[in-house]
C-alpha cells in the first residue's frame, strides 16, 4: 500500500538578541499553511525537534492589516508569552515577509497573552515591542536554601539581601524567582549541576501558580540615580538547560527593579546582557514606565536585534 504524501511547511531559524550569527539566543519560526492545521500534539513535536528554547508557530494573515497570530512553543508546553520569539518573530517579518516599506514599520503579534504592538526600525536594526504585562511581586520570597539547594555552586555564598530571591511574574502564567548575586566571578561559577527548584517552596499569590525559573543577575552599574543600569545575568534551569537569552525574564527583572525605586511617572532603562558564560552573548534592552503613583508598571518595552541563519522545508 501507498503511503500518503507528507505534508510540508517551510521554517527559518534566527539567532536573536545579536547582529552576529551564532550568538544570542536561536528561534525556530515555522510558518504555517492556510489549507492545512496542526493539533497541539504535532506543534509540540515540531518544536522538540527544532529543539530550540522556543519555537514559533505563525499563522497566515487574515487580512491586509500588519497584524499576526503567532503561538509559543518550548520543548514541553505552549507559553502565552516569550521575548525573544517576539522579537525574532518581528524582524523576521519587518525584513523577510515585507509586511511595510517605511523606514519605521509597525506591527502586532497576536499571542496567547494579548496583542504585541511592535515597531521595527530599519535604520538601527532594532525592534522593540510593547509588552503585555500584569508585573505581580509574590508576597512570599523564595528561601535562600532552596536557592542554593537548587544549585550546589552557590554553597557558601550569602544572599545578595533581604529580598534577592523574591517570585516575581510578569504575566500570569510566566514567572520568574530573581536572584541578585553580589558579583560577576558568583555569577560565573554557576553550574547546572543540582534539581530544580523544589516546588514545594514556590508560594505562588493565590490563583498565580505558573512555569518558573531561576533568574540570576548583577548590577554593573548605574547612571543617572538608578534611571539606566547595566545588568549581567544567567537563567539556568536544569529541566531546559541555559537560555542565552530570556526576554520574558529580563522584562520582569527591569519591572521588579523599576518598583523598587518608585519615582512617580519615571522611566527606567536597562541594559541586560545574557549568556556571556555559555559563549552567546546577547543584549536585551527593557524601558519601564511607571504610573503616576510610581508604584504600578504603565508600559514594558522589550528590544533587541536578530539575524537570519537558516531556511528550509520541514516534512509532517
Amino acid at each position: 500500500m501507498a503511503q500518503s504524501q507528507p505534508k510540508s511547511v517551510r521554517y527559518v531559524t534566527l539567532d536573536v538578541f545579536t547582529t552576529e550569527r551564532f550568538k544570542g539566543n536561536p528561534l525556530a519560526i515555522v510558518k504555517l499553511p492556510s489549507d492545512v492545521t496542526f493539533d497541539q500534539d504535532v506543534k509540540q513535536r515540531i518544536a522538540r525537534e527544532f529543539n530550540h528554547s522556543e519555537t514559533v508557530f505563525l499563522h497566515p494573515p487574515s487580512s491586509e492589516t500588519p497584524s499576526r497570530t503567532c503561538d509559543i512553543f518550548t520543548l514541553n508546553e505552549e507559553l502565552p508569552f516569550a521575548g525573544h520569539p517576539t522579537i525574532g518573530t518581528l524582524v523576521y517579518l519587518a525584513t523577510t515577509d515585507g509586511l511595510a516599506t517605511d523606514v519605521i514599520q509597525s506591527i502586532t503579534l497576536q499571542s496567547k497573552a494579548g496583542p504585541i504592538q511592535g515597531n521595527f526600525n530599519e535604520e538601527t536594526g532594532l525592534a522593540e515591542a510593547s509588552i503585555p504585562h500584569k508585573v505581580r511581586i509574590h508576597r512570599k520570597p523564595v528561601p535562600w536554601q532552596s536557592i542554593v539547594d537548587a544549585h550546589p555552586s552557590l554553597k557558601g555564598l550569602e544572599a545578595g539581601s533581604a529580598t534577592s530571591c523574591l517570585l516575581v511574574s510578569i504575566v500570569q502564567g510566566m514567572s520568574f524567582v530573581v536572584i541578585e548575586l553580589p558579583r560577576l566571578e558568583e555569577l560565573a561559577s554557576l553550574t547546572l549541576g543540582g534539581s530544580p527548584i523544589d516546588p514545594g517552596v514556590l508560594r505562588w499569590d493565590e490563583g498565580w501558580e505558573s512555569f518558573t525559573a531561576p533568574y540570576f543577575y548583577v548590577v554593573v552599574s548605574e547612571d543617572r540615580g538608578g534611571e539606566q543600569m547595566h545588568i549581567r545575568s544567567r537563567m539556568l534551569e536544569p529541566n531546559v538547560g541555559e537560555d542565552p537569552a530570556t526576554g520574558s525574564a529580563a522584562s520582569a527583572l527591569a519591572a521588579y527593579l523599576a518598583l523598587q525605586r518608585g519615582s512617580a511617572s519615571a522611566t527606567y532603562s536597562f541594559k541586560i546582557e545574557q549568556g556571556v558564560e555559555m559563549g552567546r552573548k546577547s543584549e536585551i534592552g527593557v524601558k519601564v514606565r511607571l504610573d503616576e503613583s510610581g508604584k504600578a508598571v504603565k508600559e514594558v518595552i522589550l528590544s533587541g536585534s536578530a539575524v537570519p541563519v537558516s531556511q528550509g522545508t520541514m516534512l509532517i
